[in-house]
């Protein structure tokens, strides 16, 4: 399980929950967004306690 993270276009973080997979934090993310304005974001706190960008391009960026 992982703790995730919604921040909106301000920065704040407007919800924070435990999700047991990514598939499902993403179905939460999307219900968190009160708006549909471009800004949201969704972190995962990771094993040495930062928060990190959440990812779900599946390993498909090119760097």
């Amino acid at each position: 399980m992982a703790t995730y993270r919604v921040l909106n276009p301000h920065g704040d973080v407007v919800d924070t929950k435990d999700i047991e997979s990514a598939d499902d934090a993403h179905a939460w993310f999307v219900d968190q967004k009160a708006e549909p304005e471009l800004g949201w974001r969704m972190e995962v706190k990771t094993d040495d306690g930062d928060w990190a960008f959440f990812d779900d391009s599946e390993g498909d960026r090119k760097y």
